[in-house]
């Protein structure tokens, strides 16, 4: 195995793009935990693939580095994976290009047909069919339930599939900010009953002003879209073999879940409600953090990964919780199943850019950006470029945990990123 050249690894306050406008061209469709900025892929893609024609997101969540390749001329293709609905579905309006006139065409009918339901219902003319899950009444007001019902009934009816689609990111983000949630969490949590009083959302209002922003962004990325890029989005698996054909790729850039969603970042709590509203089967919803990287703990702390950091770091984390460390041990077990897949779908000369975060585990920082480099380089052909680190001012991410989890007793974590670049020789 290499060793990590630590004078490869420094801090870099040029990648932290404190101030730069994160929601350009369709960056801004919708909210996503832990969202990789543009600005970093973009810098990646020039730095490392400007020659590339084919891109890989593993781990794509809402489709940063996708739609960042369709802006890019030299991509032919663009891959991107993911196991959450919700990101599917976000990646791919994200990523289709749909003519404006088309839109406001759609929106001003939608729009029309929603309002006319509206006042029906308010004269008790008409009934709206409601979704029916576990709930429902918890996250949302009663007038709310009915607004969404509208709006949904009404975009279900839009015949065109893309369009159809491009409201329903709308829709969603509508459904995440007229709920009883408390804003800018990535899990579901209530709000209080002081901010339930007051909380009182014109839900339809609030779609129409989604849906125009996003109109108004897809303008302008009509008119600057690769039409030759061609986006595929693989409801996959990247711990399993994928469809993707051996060594077809020459770039990676990708931010990887820090750790298992029960304990870091939880992208299916994140998802629940738009994915209940959109009419994914429940039981699919409630299960997309335990199918997540890390999401079954293994049973002890066995293992064959060839990462000493990993190990030593394992070790000192049992030393304080047993348990913990095996939550710890599964997230890394899996990742080292998806560092195999990414192996086998990279060419000669590929570049792999991760964006990484070391959390804190009973106190323990966990140097993910070491472990990382130690699984690919226990395959060999991995040259190590760099690692720059960087302060983290956009990412809708958690500020604190509980190292302990003892109430009150919480410590900084993921306020620094590490930038991996690796290089296939």
């Amino acid at each position: 195995m290499q060793s990590i050249n630590l004078t490869k690894k420094f801090k870099d306050t040029s990648w932290d793009f404190q101030k730069a406008f994160t929601k350009y061209s369709n960056h801004g469709f919708h909210t996503y935990p832990a969202m990789m900025i543009p600005q970093i892929t973009k810098r990646l893609i020039e730095m490392y693939g400007n020659k590339a024609k084919v891109l890989l997101d593993p781990f794509m969540g809402s489709g940063t580095a996708l739609l960042e390749a369709t802006l890019h001329d030299n991509f032919k293709k663009a891959y991107g994976i993911d196991i959450n609905p919700l990101a599917l579905l976000i990646s791919k309006v994200k990523t289709t290009p749909i003519e404006p006139k088309l839109l406001e065409k759609e929106y001003k009918n939608l729009i029309e047909n929603c309002q006319e339901d509206k006042k029906d219902i308010n004269f008790r003319q008409k009934t709206i069919e409601k979704p029916n899950f576990t709930n429902i009444d918890f996250w949302f007001k009663p007038k709310v339930i009915t607004d969404l019902a509208i709006i949904k009934k009404n975009i279900d009816q839009i015949e065109n599939k893309d369009v159809k689609n491009f409201f329903l990111v709308a829709f969603s983000e509508t459904v995440r900010n007229a709920s009883n949630t408390r804003n800018n969490e990535y899990k579901l949590y209530r709000m209080n009953e002081s901010m339930l009083k007051k909380h009182n959302p014109d839900t339809i209002n609030l779609f129409k002003e989604k849906a125009e922003e996003n109109m108004e962004s897809m303008k302008e990325y009509y008119e600057n879209y690769n039409e030759n890029c061609k986006v595929h989005i693989l409801s996959e698996d990247t711990r399993h073999k994928t469809s993707i054909q051996d060594q077809e790729v020459d770039l990676i850039v990708t931010s990887p879940p820090y750790g298992d969603s029960r304990t870091t970042v939880a992208y299916g709590q994140f998802s629940r409600l738009s994915l209940q509203w959109l009419g994914l089967n429940s039981k699919d919803v409630l299960n997309i953090d335990r199918i997540s990287l890390g999401g079954i703990p293994t049973k002890d702390l066995n293992n064959n990964l060839k990462s000493q950091t990993l190990q030593e770091t394992l070790q000192k984390i049992a030393d304080n919780d047993p348990i913990r460390a095996r939550d710890v041990l599964s997230f890394y077990e899996d990742f080292d199943k998806c560092v195999q897949e990414l192996h086998r779908v990279t060419k000669q000369g590929a570049f792999i850019c991760f964006v990484v975060g070391n959390r804190t585990v009973k106190g323990v920082q966990i140097p993910t950006d070491e472990i990382i480099l130690e699984l690919f380089q226990s395959r060999n052909h991995y040259k190590h470029h760099n690692t720059f680190i960087r302060n983290i001012p956009h990412k809708r991410m958690p500020k604190l945990n509980s190292p302990t989890n003892i109430s009150g007793n919480h410590a900084m974590t993921m306020n620094e990123e590490w930038i991996v670049i690796l290089e296939k020789q």
